[in-house]
């Protein structure tokens, strides 16, 4: 052949394809479309379906849609131009992008209405679906497959249990497993991983780890992402040590174990405190070759964080400065968080302005941290200096931001400018909550403003913002700081009238100041009301009653002061305080036993057995009424048996006998059936005193 006749020689149309084809799978568009042309122009008509399928492809992935829309009607204009790939191609990318009905319409065109040719379709409208959130309309594609005798696939099955695995529909994956198992199809590792995921994400790791075993059952091998998913979920569920020996499984499937793996455990292991643990895990994940990213050092830092090593954490941020990664604001946050309480202010305001010029802009929840922080530690000014700085930076803080500056306000009894702060709140269309209003009902109580507190409260209720009991309580505190304990009284029985449920610190503010205006029958009946509705009292609940009590001695001793008031017969506060004082007993001891009786006789027994400690850690010597209080504590709820963990290796007779007439007044504020209990115990324990004695006769006279 001639150079001419060579230089003039068109390349075949298959050829051309194959360009196509190559161009398009190196992203180069033009070249491709080039070739396309060329096909045109020298064969009249586009190359072969499976070559122009590779551009139509591209154009789709690149989101080209006029340009994918009319390369494919051109295909569809030719004989055999376009085939089932092509039309699968175009269906695909418009449902990824939420626009199934448009793909549908693009069926139908091509084999009429209400005709989806194969299962194929079925999967990709069924996932578009899916990802649009209507997984229900996607199972409907389901039953409408079977209903025209089209077998739904693995792929099929897989698609629809990763998207109810999302939403954490158990009850239907399971019915879908269910099925394939009817129809004999086994489920791939795909479906496995969806089911061990959805499991783990509503914390069923124990049930995840038994579909692992059912994997291995059905011959099927789990692979990274199983034991990632598996790992992270057990972490979750502070099951770490599980979680690592699941780590050193994956060797003996020939797996690398995955970032992800090792940065579920490294924060496991931080939370927990085990910070070298954590530290030899991201060495051994570098040596197997992953690179930690910055939510590896997150995890690491977020770890450090919760276990208090602050100092730590920055150490590691430092790590990362090394290696040229930026931290995240994320990671700045919880750094600030944890710095802010330590009282570490200095140097949480350095990390704002390192930020600032790392140009990681801080949001709001930074900012509002850190106003927290400054306000914890009473820096009020500087609190208010970054809330004006975030707002110069076009920042608007949001109802925390502003209730965290109402705190302050309020914690400096600088009442107007917390009203004020509500007031701007409410101009930029920030709604005050619970928080707010409670926090500057608070300060007004504090403060002995009353009529202040009332008209917070009133506007509360107006506004549909339904108090707590938090705000109740700082008003019934603001009542008993003027002394009237009536109107205190009276705010308790509205709080519980409005369906709230009185706390400890509700209580202790009540039984507090009523001791202190000597009404020791209505302060000993709060407490017993409160043990009524199982509210366990904290340490400062027993000083108040111990403090109220031995204060109180004379007028509780005096006949006028009977329990008068007796709930459901166990009024037994001050009577047992009176019989004890009577019997020349330490006032403190007595009321210590007084208050662990009353504690037994709500079956309250380790908060009982609690106070017998502290009672004991204060130089107050437990005695025989402390160790009868506590038989009747063991016998109320049933643990009789532990009887011999309370009492003493040896009584004296005469605490015996003291013991004998305690027994006679503690029955009268027990059941019959307890009671009895307690009679067994301690004639079983006289007996065994007895034989005791008679043991040690025998040996000393032979």
């Amino acid at each position: 052949m001639s150079l001419a006749g060579a230089a003039a020689a068109v390349p075949t149309r298959a050829c051309l394809g194959a360009l196509v084809a190559t161009y398009a799978d190196a992203g180069m568009e033009a070249k491709a479309a080039e070739m396309c042309q060329r096909a045109r122009e020298h064969h009249g008509t586009l190359p072969g379906a499976t070559h122009t399928n590779r551009l139509l492809r591209l154009l789709v992935e690149r989101r080209r849609w006029d340009d994918a829309r009319k390369l494919y009607d051109e295909m569809l204009a030719e004989e055999s131009g376009a085939d089932d790939y092509s039309t699968c191609v175009m269906v695909r990318g418009l449902c990824l992008e939420g626009l199934v009905e448009k793909g549908l319409k693009l069926i139908e065109a091509r084999w009429g209405a209400g005709c989806v040719p194969n299962a194929v379709f079925y999967n990709v409208l069924i996932d578009g679906y899916c990802r649009r959130g209507d997984v229900g309309r996607g199972i409907l594609l389901l039953g409408e497959m079977e209903a025209k005798g089209l077998l739904p696939t693995v792929v099929t099955y897989g698609t629809l249990m990763s998207w109810l695995g999302r939403k954490g529909d158990l009850e239907k994956i399971a019915s879908l497993l269910s099925e394939m198992r009817e129809r004999r199809l086994p489920p791939n590792v795909q479906i496995y991983n969806s089911v061990i995921d959805a499991l783990c994400k509503c914390r069923s790791a124990s049930q995840a780890l038994v579909v692992l075993k059912q994997m291995f059952a059905g011959g099927c091998d789990p692979d990274a992402i199983t034991f990632s998913t598996l790992i992270s979920g057990l972490c979750q569920e502070g099951r770490v040590q599980e979680a690592e020996r699941l780590l050193r499984e994956t060797t003996r499937w020939e797996l690398n174990p995955n970032l992800s793996s090792y940065t579920s455990l490294i924060h496991g292991f931080c939370v927990r405190g085990e910070v070298i643990v954590a530290s030899n895990l991201l060495v051994e994940m570098m040596e197997r070759g992953h690179t930690p990213d910055v939510v590896t050092f997150g995890a690491l830092i977020h770890g450090l964080v919760v276990a208090g090593q602050v100092s730590e954490a920055l150490l590691v941020r430092e790590k990362m400065a090394a290696r040229q990664l930026l931290p995240d604001a994320n990671i700045y946050n919880v750094l600030i968080s944890g710095l802010c309480k330590k009282k570490m202010l200095p140097a949480a305001r350095n990390l704002i302005e390192e930020m600032l010029e790392q140009n990681v802009h801080p949001d709001k929840y930074v900012y509002t941290t850190l106003i927290d922080g400054f306000i914890r530690n009473e820096s009020l000014d500087e609190a208010r200096k970054i809330f004006e700085f975030m707002e110069q930076k076009g920042i608007h803080p949001d109802v925390v931001g502003y209730n965290a500056m109402i705190k302050g306000y309020c914690q400096f009894g600088m009442m107007n400018e917390a009203v004020e702060c509500m007031s701007t709140m409410r101009k930029v269309g920030r709604i005050p909550d619970e928080f707010t209003y409670t926090t500057l009902i608070g300060g007004y109580a504090k403060q002995g403003n009353i009529s202040g507190a009332l008209s917070l409260l009133c506007d509360m209720m107006k506004r549909r913002c339904q108090p707590n009991v938090v705000a109740y309580s700082s008003l019934i505190n603001g009542y008993c700081k003027l002394g009237d304990t009536d109107a205190a009284e009276c705010l308790f029985g509205s709080m519980e009238s409005q369906g709230l449920f009185p706390n400890v610190i509700t209580y202790t503010i009540l039984i507090g100041s009523l001791f202190k205006k000597d009404k020791v029958v209505r302060a000993a009946m709060y407490f017993e009301y409160m043990l009524l509705n199982q509210c366990s009292p904290n340490d400062y609940t027993l000083h108040s009653l111990v403090t109220g009590l031995c204060n109180s001695m004379a007028s509780i001793i005096s006949s006028h002061c009977s329990s008068t008031v007796n709930l459901h017969g166990k009024g037994a506060l001050l009577d047992i305080f009176r019989a004890l004082v009577n019997d020349r007993c330490d006032p403190r001891n007595s009321a210590y036993n007084a208050i662990i009786f009353s504690l037994c006789i709500h079956n309250m027994l380790g908060e009982a057995l609690d106070l017998k400690n502290k009672m004991a850690n204060k130089g107050y010597k437990p005695d025989s009424a402390t160790f009868l209080s506590l038989l009747y504590g063991f016998c109320s709820v049933g643990k009789s048996r532990e009887w011999r963990t309370i009492l003493p290796n040896e009584f004296q007779r005469d605490e015996l006998e003291v013991a004998s007439r305690y027994k006679i007044l503690f029955d009268q504020y027990v059941v019959k059936s307890v009671g009895c209990e307690v009679y067994s115990v301690f004639q079983l324990y006289l007996e065994e005193c007895r034989s005791s004695k008679q043991m040690e006769l025998k040996f000393a006279n032979s």
